[in-house]
């Protein structure tokens, strides 16, 4: 009886041990015709062919003004059948702006919109994917001296007169806090580029001086220096940032022209715990620098309209195609972010990420 049950006992297990493999070698099956099914139906879709290929050559890949000026160029090409690629992203190696302009025209796309500036090696680029039928839209920096179709960016001069204002309101703030109250001069400091060519910075400084010596007599005196800040490396911004703020007394307001040194020094603020020391003015409007207006660490800062920015590169290499003529400038607006309308960013920020 003992051998009986075990028999049965095993019989039963290898019925179930097969019934299941029966079933795991049926549903294989099964998965591998649908996976082949879907492969070749993926194999068999076309690809959407675009009219055009523009290809984005700027300074930094990762930083988030140009990704966001790039997403709305790729929607903007989305409507206009165009295909817009930021050359270098998803690339092993990291190559310098130049090189990746070298590869565009390589690559014969049919136009180019570049971060130029006046350099020499800027302007020959230019010309070079010019003369081989490329035509080339500088943004946010301009080559005036090359054969480029179109700019498209703020005007910086109009930025600097911005800057000044903004200089003069924060004034009134820097004032209260500064040791002895009124009747001292104001110290300003504006953080500069020491990778940027010096045309661009120049127009910004020159129409803050110009706007800063309108001032009417009730606002306080104010000296304005400058620092070059090397934006070059992964973490060259905060050192540079670092010695500024190895100062015993830091300057009463503090400029910072691009995104990244912006971020470096409300960083850099928190991390040494000077809040409040410096009246901090900005530019662009990223999250993080979104909370520090919030937070009252940055006073303001000046963003650029990215959506605006992208559309009209696209729409201005789309119109010399077209027309093979083109407006030399494409002036793009600008706004104002501190703590009476920050909250209306930071809850459209909010919206979109649902």
């Amino acid at each position: 009886m003992k051998k009986e049950k075990k028999y049965t006992i095993a019989t039963i297990l290898l019925i179930v041990m097969v019934s299941i493999s029966s079933l795991i070698t049926v549903g294989s099956m099964i998965y591998f015709r649908i996976y082949i099914k879907k492969d070749a139906e993926l194999y068999n879709e076309e690809y959407r062919k675009y009219a055009r290929y523009y290809a984005l050559v700027v300074r930094d890949n990762a930083d988030t003004f140009w990704s966001a000026a790039f997403g709305s160029m790729q929607n903007e090409g989305e409507q206009t059948n165009v295909y817009v690629n930021k050359m270098g992203d998803n690339l092993a190696d990291v190559y310098t702006r130049n090189e990746l302009m070298e590869m565009a025209i390589a690559s014969k796309v049919d136009g180019i919109i570049y971060e130029a500036d006046d350099s020499v090696e800027s302007i020959v680029l230019i010309n070079r994917a010019v003369a081989a039928g490329i035509p080339v839209v500088t943004v946010m920096a301009d080559a005036p001296g090359s054969a480029r179709k179109s700019y498209v960016g703020v005007s910086n001069y109009n930025l600097g007169t911005e800057y000044g204002r903004l200089i003069m309101k924060a004034a009134r703030s820097a004032e209260d806090k500064k040791p002895g109250g009124s009747g001292k001069a104001l110290s300003v400091l504006v953080l500069t580029d020491v990778n940027m060519e010096d045309t661009t910075q120049n127009t910004v400084l020159t129409a803050i001086k110009e706007t800063l010596q309108k001032k009417p007599d009730s606002y306080p005196e104010i000296t304005l220096n400058t620092v070059e800040i090397d934006n070059s490396g992964e973490f060259t911004a905060e050192e540079s940032i670092r010695d500024v703020f190895g100062r015993p007394v830091l300057p009463d307001i503090i400029v910072c022209l691009n995104e990244i040194n912006t971020v470096s020094v409300y960083q850099t603020i928190v991390e040494q715990n000077r809040v409040g020391e410096s009246v901090i003015l900005g530019y662009y409007d990223s999250d993080t620098i979104l909370r520090a207006i919030d937070k009252n660490v940055i006073y303001a800062s000046i963003t650029v309209d990215t959506q605006q920015l992208g559309r009209d590169c696209v729409d201005a290499l789309n119109e010399y195609m077209d027309y093979r003529r083109v407006s030399d400038y494409y002036g793009v607006d600008y706004r104002i972010i501190n703590k009476d309308n920050v909250k209306d960013y930071l809850e459209s920020g909010a919206e979109d990420e649902k």
